[in-house]
This record gives structure tokens, C-alpha cells and sequence, in this order.
């Protein structure tokens, strides 16, 4: 009985905070910046008193969009529809005569539940139909006017998070996008076939059934990257320069397609990395797509081993850049989804002045992962 209670007093304990004191100076200057400007304008276009009463309501509703902008109590709707659905249902409780207590109650729950009902639930809509239901400004003289300084909050406040919030690197709003899986099909990326699917989700959260302040797909992302450090562990300390190529063959950008097309064709390669000549710094890659668009059309029938390209064409035209690439650091982990999900075929591996150290493919992976796959096989 004892052990129980003070389980029970360690859940009093506050949670662990994931976000970093940057975070913390990031949505504190974001708050101050918006209620700035929303108690000034305020002041100006509806007095004083309207403006102060209004306030606090509007500083939660800002902690929620700069501090947890992921959370669905933070997305546009929530706030816009929140807010004046609060807003109508604390003014005509206000204009009905009933007690103040009795009023404040009723807008609450009944805020709560509409809320609940067009799903834009926003915790701080509910202070916004108490403050009006309880007399904490005059509606009597204002009535359904007051539906204007709270869309104007509530759209003050959201057009500063579409500013403030994606300029400091935080998506927002949460939008769910759709996958491109690279191919255009409708397969899902090769990193999700063997995963949970976003119905694995909504059954979860349907069980769990209580309300979860993160997006679904906030959620999923949440859950993956779980999956991804857990993998890590597993698989050990393996990185692309245990795994990578070293003796490579590469080009530079003034190289002609013709010397870069003998080079993949002898060695069997599909890509070619572009150097800058003399750094090494990797500039550009050239696939086997990438050459075969430039080749000289013939009557007869195409031979590959004796394609003739259009004459004097550099790589420097034809190479893609920026080129996707990794430090030799970066984990096996990394490296299966990069392959496998973004549709790649190789890895170049550069060092921190980006010059080219190796180049990890498509087998050189399978190699490692039926490797760290036998050294877990039982005795």
C-alpha cells in the first residue's frame, strides 16, 4: 500500500520537456511579438477595457500556436472556428438573463462540446465564452459585435504563426501530404511495406480513446523515428565507411558523355560522380538515365554497346546537382531508408570539405545487412 503511494506522488512529478532553451527564447519572443500587436490594435480600433478583457484568453491561445504549434489545439481552425464559436455561444448566454454562475457553467460545457462536435477544439475559446457569459465585458451594449475583436485575435494570431513559426524552421500549419513513393505508383514507400499503415493508427487511437494532443501524422512521424532509433541500436555502430567503396572511378565536369559512357559500361556501373578537377569536391553525379537522353537517334536499330552521343556535349550539362549525399559517419539505418525510400541507387560518401570518399550502392548494403543479419542468427 505504501509502494502504491508514492507510485502515485511520482506521477505529480512534472513530465520530462523535450524542447531545448532555444526553443523556450524561440516562442517567448514569438509571444510577446503577436500580443504586442493585438493589444495596440486592439486598443485602437475598441477601446481599453474591451481589449484588456479579451487579453488573456488571446495569450493562450498564443502559447499554444509558438510553443506546441503541433498540436491540433494550435491549427488555423481550431483557432479561428474555436474562437468565435466561443465568442457566439458566450454572447447569447450573456444576453439571456441567466445567472452569472449558472452562465459561466453552461458556456464552458457547452463551448466544450461544440467544439468537440466541429472538431476545432481550443482550450482558450472556452476562457473566451466564460469571460463574455460572466460579464467580464459589456454585452449588453456590444452583443454579437463582439464576434469582431476576437476574429481579429484570432486571425492576427494566425497570420503571425504562418510568418513567425515557418521562418524559424517549424511547419506550420500541420498539413497532411500525400507520399510519393518515386515510382508514382500507388505502393507504398519500400520502408512502410513491412510497418505499421496509417489504419494500424486510427485503430490505436480509437482504442486508446481519449483525446491526443499531437496530429495523426505528427503521431506517425513520432512513431517511425521510434522505429528507426530502435533499429540503430540493434544494428550497432555500423556507418557508411565501414560499408562504402573506396577505389572509385569519377569524372570531371568537362569530361564529354562518350568517356563517361565507356566508364559505366566497362565497369558496370549506373552513376558517375562529377569532381571538381583538382578538390575532389563532388559537384555533380551523371546516371545511365541521365546519358541516354543525349544519345545521337539512328535509323537502324539501337545497339548500346556502340551508342553515338551528340558530339562535344559536356557532363557539366547533363549532370544533376545539387547531388544527395552522406558523411561517413552517417548510420547503416540512415542509409536503408535514403536507398530504399527516396529511390536511389548509390550513396556518394563525402568528408567534411566535400570532397568524395567513397560510394555506397544498393549491394554494398544488402552485403551489410545479410552480414549483421547472420552475426543475430542464434548458435
Amino acid at each position: 500500500m505504501q509502494e502504491q503511494f508514492f507510485d502515485w506522488i511520482r506521477t505529480l512529478a512534472p513530465a520530462q520537456l523535450n524542447a531545448q532553451p532555444r526553443e523556450w527564447l524561440r516562442a517567448a519572443v514569438a509571444v510577446a511579438i503577436v500580443m504586442s500587436l493585438s493589444v495596440s490594435l486592439g486598443v485602437w480600433l475598441f477601446g481599453v477595457p474591451l481589449t484588456l478583457s479579451l487579453a488573456a484568453p488571446a495569450g493562450a491561445s498564443a502559447v499554444l500556436l509558438f510553443a506546441a504549434s503541433s498540436s491540433p489545439f494550435a491549427q488555423p481552425w481550431s483557432i479561428l472556428a474555436g474562437n468565435l464559436l466561443a465568442t457566439g455561444i458566450g454572447v447569447s448566454l450573456g444576453l439571456s438573463g441567466l445567472d452569472t454562475q449558472l452562465a459561466s457553467m453552461l458556456a464552458a460545457a457547452l463551448g466544450l462540446l461544440c467544439m468537440f462536435a466541429l472538431r476545432c477544439l481550443h482550450p482558450p475559446g472556452c476562457a473566451v465564452a466564460v469571460v463574455i457569459a460572466s460579464g467580464g465585458v459589456d454585452v449588453d451594449a456590444l452583443g454579437y459585435a463582439l464576434l469582431q475583436p476576437v476574429a481579429m485575435n484570432s486571425l492576427l494570431l494566425v497570420a503571425v504563426a504562418l510568418l513567425y513559426n515557418n521562418l524559424t524552421g517549424h511547419a506550420y500549419p500541420k498539413s497532411r501530404l500525400a507520399k510519393d513513393n518515386g515510382h508514382h505508383t500507388r505502393d507504398p514507400l519500400p520502408g512502410d511495406r513491412i510497418s505499421f499503415t496509417g489504419d494500424d493508427i486510427d485503430q490505436a487511437l480509437r482504442e486508446f480513446g481519449e483525446y491526443v494532443d499531437v496530429t495523426r501524422d505528427d503521431l506517425e512521424r513520432l512513431i517511425k523515428q521510434t522505429e528507426k532509433h530502435a533499429l540503430r541500436r540493434s544494428m550497432g555502430a555500423i556507418t557508411a565507411a565501414d560499408i562504402m567503396s573506396r577505389d572509385l572511378y569519377w569524372a570531371t565536369p568537362d569530361s564529354f558523355i562518350e568517356q563517361a559512357w565507356q566508364t559505366l559500361q566497362e565497369h558496370r556501373l549506373r552513376a558517375l560522380p562529377v569532381l571538381e578537377q583538382g578538390s575532389r569536391k563532388l559537384i555533380g553525379i551523371v546516371t545511365l538515365v541521365d546519358l541516354l537522353k543525349h544519345f545521337q537517334p539512328s535509323q537502324t536499330r539501337i545497339n548500346l554497346g556502340r551508342l553515338k552521343f551528340l558530339r562535344g556535349t559536356k557532363l557539366r550539362a547533363i549532370m544533376s546537382a545539387p547531388v544527395i549525399a552522406v558523411q561517413q559517419d552517417a548510420h547503416m539505418v540512415d542509409l536503408v531508408f535514403l536507398l530504399s525510400d527516396r529511390g536511389l541507387h548509390c550513396l556518394p560518401v563525402v568528408d567534411a570539405q566535400q570532397r568524395l570518399v567513397g560510394m555506397v550502392t544498393q549491394t554494398d548494403l544488402i552485403a551489410a545487412l545479410y552480414r549483421n543479419w547472420l552475426k543475430h542468427l542464434p548458435d
